[in-house]
């Protein structure tokens, strides 16, 4: 009997084409819409992660415990070399890379330029993810990088001595000359508008801080693994002195971005829900109405009334689902179309430069690729078999309720 009672509502699908190709279409839009969001929106998530825990941030820091609120050259973590090689120990860890951060003037010529000095680990930073990841020619000692956005400002070009002064740590005249070796562009928006990036060595050498650093940047092997890392070598002796912190801590403010993010695709969720009611409440109301007569005749040959409400019901789970179905075959093949190339919203702007959107030192790509995963699909699917059931609520409730002689003369 219930198998029965679904051959007959899906072939009532067919009794008015017009009316369900609309249903079908408003539910199939609005699932498209859900995975088309949370594709860009999983895509755009990607893109702060990577830029959050890549180049700059990685997924744990350390520093003294006084440097995030002053950034004083004289702040720094003491035997880096010793430390650096206590957190390789750990095994989540990948990427160790100890840095120096001072401000400096730079003179091209007789000019001098606001710039800062930049002092890293070249063979950490050479590998994925890191500041001089894809630089063509290594970093070489007693020469440095530029960021591009100061070496327009001050007009220097690849091959030029540039002086370069500031103070040390210990408060004497840092002062000396490099040859620029290459004009970089880099995930780490600092540089690019100020950076002079130089060889830990070099940044030691200049600004009189043997064996120390302002910060350590530590890349874990895997995502996930950030708070792990910083509770162990936080409970370390050699790190009492030092603050250790994972990257949610270091940038709270792109962790809300992120949170924020996932909150765009309820509200596509939501667009689904209304799509679905507005479609199957109004396909089958019109469809009960018109059939009131049919249903009168059912009654007074003995159907049960239950049987024709499990027959709207199916009705509108049977319109649900195939909506969903067309929907979610539109989203995945949108996803599918643009996860290779991306999506570069940066020229949705029109005919500027916008390139990347800065925020706190750091750039986020506008270059997006949208992925999903199967939950998205799941959840459009949960959505309108709910949304469907409650839809179908009130025709069935009339139907259910019909006398079988006022009916039949309708």
């Amino acid at each position: 009997m219930p198998m029965r009672t679904a051959q007959i509502a899906w072939r009532n699908l067919g009794r008015n084409k017009k009316r369900t190709a609309l249903a079908l279409l408003a539910i199939a839009v609005a699932q498209f819409a859900l995975l088309a969001t949370d594709g860009l929106m999983r895509g755009y998530s990607d893109n702060i992660r990577l830029a959050i825990t890549g180049p700059m941030v990685g997924h744990v820091q350390a520093h003294h415990p006084n440097w995030r609120r002053e950034w004083a050259l004289d702040l720094a973590i003491d035997e880096v070399d010793r430390i650096v090689s206590t957190i390789h120990e750990d095994p989540d860890v990948g990427d160790v890379s100890a840095r120096i951060y001072a401000p400096v003037l730079v003179a091209p010529e007789e000019d001098a330029f606001v710039a800062t000095v930049v002092g890293l680990s070249v063979d950490s930073e050479s590998n994925p993810y890191g500041v001089l990841s894809g630089l063509k020619h290594p970093l070489e000692r007693g020469k440095v990088l530029m960021g591009y956005r100061l070496a327009k400002k001050i007009g220097a070009k690849p091959g030029q001595e540039v002086a370069v002064i500031g103070q040390a740590a210990d408060g004497s005249l840092a002062n000396d000359l490099y040859i620029v070796q290459d004009i970089i562009k880099c995930p780490a928006d600092i540089i690019n508008q100020s950076g002079i990036v130089m060889s830990l060595q070099d940044a030691q050498r200049l600004l009189v801080m043997p064996n120390q650093a302002n910060e350590i940047v530590i890349r874990a092997k895997t995502s996930g693994k950030s708070r792990d890392i910083t509770r162990r070598l936080s409970q370390r002796p050699r790190f009492a002195a030092i603050e250790v912190l994972p990257w949610q801590e270091i940038v709270p403010e792109l962790v809300l971005i992120l949170k924020m993010s996932d909150y765009v695709g309820y509200f596509a969720l939501v667009i689904v829900f209304v799509a679905a009611i507005a479609g199957i409440a109004n396909t089958l109301m019109m469809s009960t109405f018109e059939r009131v007569h049919e249903f009168g005749m059912l009654l007074a040959l003995g159907t049960q009334p239950r049987r024709i409400v499990r027959m709207i019901v199916c009705e509108a789970i049977f319109i649900g689902i195939l909506g969903v179905v067309i929907g979610t075959a539109l989203g995945y093949g949108f996803v599918a179309g643009t996860a290779e190339r991306g999506i570069d919203m940066a020229s949705w702007g029109g005919e500027g430069q916008v390139e990347d959107m800065a925020y706190q030192g750091l750039n986020l790509p506008l270059h997006i690729y949208p992925r999903l995963e199967p939950v998205d699909s799941l959840l459009g699917l949960i959505a309108v078999i709910i949304t469907s059931m409650a839809a179908s609520v009130w025709p069935a409730w009339i139907a259910g309720r019909l006398e079988p002689v006022e009916a039949m003369r309708a």
